[in-house]
């Protein structure tokens, strides 16, 4: 019997999204501001103590943390909807570790692409992201429907 690792993808994908915060840049910048953490941004911002570059990495940061938390609840959805109907294991292993690799690499170009051109990387890690979710609600909407009873 092959173990089925998706549900403890689910906690990893979660410190991803934690790992993923300004926090750390923030106190590592001089702006360790724990009252109010969501002010950081503007604080720097008028401070003229960060460069531009590094200010618009910051803003990246922040912005794909937000995107991780956004995708985070549809991910869970979908490897317990997966698993509820009884998909296959090899894929719902194949599904989340797909999923959390992409994932690295979408936080990842996100954070360190800067020019319009490369930002192709930091899509299409996206949307094959999305897709590992997409295609295991489809799956699991088809799996439902052919073994349920109907009327």
């Amino acid at each position: 019997m092959t173990t089925n690792y998706s549900y403890y993808i689910i906690p990893l994908v979660h410190i991803q999204t934690l790992a993923t915060s300004i926090r750390f840049a923030a106190r590592r910048l001089g702006f360790p501001n724990n009252v109010n953490p969501r002010d950081v941004i503007k604080e720097m911002e008028v401070s003229d103590k960060i460069k531009k570059h590094t200010l618009d990495k910051i803003k990246r940061r922040q912005a794909a943390h937000e995107n991780c938390f956004e995708n985070e609840a549809v991910f869970i959805g979908a490897v317990l909807a997966g698993n509820q109907v009884g998909l296959a294991t090899t894929w719902m292993n194949t599904m989340s570790i797909s999923y959390f690799l992409l994932r690295c690499i979408y936080i990842y170009s996100y954070i360190n692409i800067s020019t319009q051109k490369k930002t192709i990387v930091r899509t299409i890690a996206y949307w094959a992201s999305n897709f590992c979710f997409l295609a295991t609600f489809v799956k699991a909407g088809m799996q439902y429907n052919s073994s349920a009873k109907l009327l």
